[in-house]
């Protein structure tokens, strides 16, 4: 109609790419609205007039972020530690494992040497601030000795030794800021030795889209023991497991984990990688297969079985992840199993309601193991990159 009509006199501009282009900021164009439209031109030939055309205006769909094919999300090859890239975590949380270690900021438990990043636990009362006394009778509050406390859960952020001994060994946790969704996970590093040391090299949701854990998932791409008795179970083993689930009794992750066995790992540098795509996960270590999971159509529920909360083939594994490097030690839910020969008497009980006192009371069977730098697991770099 004429309210939709172009002034009958209007004149185009050339453009730098050679197109000639005619603008009404005016002109207000909707989905499905039919355009009518002709040119005139004059040249040396004379006045020259198009035929009408008809167009419908139907603009292209909003995708989103275009993401380069097999582009470098994130690489960090550790020359120093970048806290603009990674978050530290500050808190005596030990997960749903109980662990016993805090995790904390300081330049022994966290940082850079010789271009590795380095995670290393260490002996409480060897900061000259504390002792044996202050495990038992002193107060730990995050929040005064750092400036915060990164997980209050379960009495993370502050605790008083009256009631149960203080967190022991002192550690070192990080967690990318850079997520990817979909791609290649690759971390080259050293994992440590000393027994009941727990390294790990994991991924969780940056937000809980599908609920609380395990609904939005985890990826495990590297779990070993620092113990070498076992040792099919200590350092001569690395695992690899997804957890997801309905709810954290609903967890189905023995239908998606595997383990690779050899030599030392903890005695030399190995590569890590995830490959995550739209049907499977798959990681591995220096190209040996630890575990795929190919994913049916129907998703993760096939596999369960269990109800469909995602709806989505690859859900919960479908949404941004960000990497996690953290060296923890011990636990009460039995990663660390009772019945084992460890060379020893295990020095605590899965279900003590003083695991953690009797862990240090008897820290004379294992003490030895640990020894320097060799608990450290150190990182030599990590990459993110899109599929």
């Amino acid at each position: 109609d004429s309210k939709h009509t172009l002034p009958v006199v209007a004149k185009a501009q050339k453009d730098e790419d050679g197109f000639w282009r005619l603008t009404d900021d005016q002109l207000s164009v909707q989905p499905g609205d039919s355009v009518q439209y002709s040119a005139t031109t004059y040249g040396s030939q004379g006045k020259v007039h198009s035929p009408v055309q008809h167009w419908v205006y139907a603009p292209t769909p909003t995708l989103g972020p275009r993401r380069t094919r097999g582009a470098v999300v994130y690489r960090d090859e550790f020359n120093s530690y970048d806290t603009n890239h990674w978050d530290t975590e500050v808190s005596m949380y030990g997960g749903m494992n109980w662990e016993f270690q805090v995790y904390t900021p300081e330049k022994y438990n966290v940082y850079s040497q010789n271009g590795k990043l380095m995670l290393k636990p260490t002996f409480t009362v060897d900061d000259p601030r504390w002792d044996e006394n202050f495990l038992h009778h002193g107060e730990m509050h995050m929040t005064s000795l750092y400036g915060v406390c990164t997980q209050s859960a379960q009495y993370g952020c502050d605790r008083e030794g009256k009631n149960g001994i203080l967190p022991p060994v002192m550690s070192g946790k990080i967690k990318s800021k850079p997520t990817i969704t979909f791609g290649y996970v690759e971390v080259r590093a050293r994992i440590p030795k000393g027994d009941f040391i727990w390294p790990a090299i994991w991924m969780l949701p940056r937000g809980s889209d599908y609920g609380q854990w395990p609904r939005s998932g985890e990826i495990d791409i590297m779990e070993s023991r620092g113990n070498t008795q076992p040792w099919d179970q200590g350092v001569g083993a690395v695992s690899s497991t997804l957890h997801w689930g309905t709810s954290a009794g609903d967890n189905h992750f023995m239908q998606t984990t595997g383990a690779h066995r050899g030599g030392d790992f903890s005695s030399d540098f190995h590569t890590w990688r995830l490959e995550w795509t739209q049907d499977h996960l798959r990681t591995t270590i220096d190209n040996q297969e630890i575990m795929r999971v190919n994913v049916p159509g129907g998703g993760f529920s096939q596999l369960g079985p269990t109800q469909n909360i995602w709806h989505s083939r690859m859900g919960p594994f479908d949404k941004p992840f960000y990497l996690m490097l953290n060296v923890a030690v011990g636990g009460m839910t039995g990663f660390f199993p009772d019945n084992w020969n460890y060379g020893y008497e295990k020095p605590w009980k899965n279900d003590s309601p003083h695991g953690v006192d009797d862990f240090w009371a008897n820290r004379g069977r294992w003490q030895g193991s640990w020894q320097g730098d060799k608990t450290c697991m150190e990182v030599d770099y990590i990459e993110m990159r899109n599929l």
